[in-house]
């Protein structure tokens, strides 16, 4: 039950191990936007208040939705080659995962000692936007190419505003918006 691609193989999944996995991305996606939304209303200049009210909102909205996915998709068991699947490209994922870690925390450091604390946001957003991309081809799930992509142009595009919140709104918002609108995307496919 395997094909090739390229040099790793693909095995064919069965609906349960795709809905666990999608639950998770939308839990995670729904997460992570709320709390780079919140940085946006943090940075915001003006209306803070009612910010936080809107990002309050939709993060109970977008939480609660994805965690019932989660709940209802641990009913599902794994079949043998989805556990076979998982093992061929677990390590690769934690690679990719502690990478951007690694590399966010290294990022922050030398920002910080060099005391440009107003780059933060985007040197985050360009890092996370390319953990995203062998993400998608791992998972085989296109729409983080769309994601990631779209976090390191729109971080890269509010380096165009002058240096002040508003660059930072942008900056955070370009993260936390494709994180938002993946997960409604991902929970929208069950």
């Amino acid at each position: 039950m395997t094909e090739a691609v390229g040099a790793m193989p693909v095995f064919v999944e069965s609906s349960g191990a795709r809905r666990k996995g999608r639950a998770r991305g939308a839990l995670i996606c729904a997460v992570g936007g709320s709390a780079w939304m919140y940085w946006a209303a943090v940075f915001a200049p003006t209306a803070r208040g009612a910010a936080f009210a809107v990002v309050t909102v939709m993060a109970v909205l977008l939480g609660g939705w994805a965690v019932s996915r989660v709940r209802i998709a641990r009913r599902h068991e794994d079949s043998a080659a989805d556990r076979q699947r998982w093992a061929a490209i677990a390590v690769l994922f934690w690679v990719d995962t502690a990478a951007e870690w690694l590399l966010g925390a290294g990022a922050v450091i030398a920002l910080a000692h060099f005391g440009r604390f107003s780059l933060i946001p985007q040197f985050l957003g360009v890092i996370m936007g390319l953990h995203f991309l062998p993400l998608a081809r791992l998972l085989r799930a296109p729409r983080y190419y769309v994601m990631g992509t779209a976090m390191i142009l729109c971080v890269l595009a509010s380096l165009l505003a002058p240096e002040g919140s508003v660059r930072n709104v942008i900056a955070c918002a370009g993260i936390g918006l494709p994180m938002w609108i993946t997960a409604v995307v991902i929970l929208l496919q069950d």
